[in-house]
């Protein structure tokens, strides 16, 4: 029994050797801006759901006293641009919202 057992184990590992390099992963991005527009911190809830729909967004954090808005995601798809654009195209008939980079 231990043979079969160690059998498997060096096909596994053995499979997985050869089979190439594991994927690359790109370590979480954090993303923070400060939020503007009028009457924008009324609508966190509507800048989150905008924000998850930006590819590679996966958490959202918001820092109040400060008007931030902190994103943190995948490297490889998280894009400062995106991010932005959709922070700016969260508004209705009498608010808004901005994103501006941090200095």
């Amino acid at each position: 029994m231990k043979i079969k057992i160690l059998a498997f184990t060096a096909l596994v590992l053995l499979g997985t050797s050869l089979s190439g390099p594991a994927p690359a992963f790109s370590a979480p991005e954090k993303l923070t801006l400060r939020l503007g527009g009028q009457y924008c911190n009324f609508y966190l809830d509507d800048v989150t759901k905008a924000l998850m729909g930006v590819p590679g967004v996966q958490h959202v954090a918001y820092n109040k006293t400060q008007d931030q808005v902190t994103v943190q995601g995948n490297g490889d798809k998280l894009k400062e641009s995106e991010v932005i654009q959709a922070i700016n195209g969260v508004k209705g008939s009498s608010w808004y919202c901005e994103a501006h980079r941090m200095p």
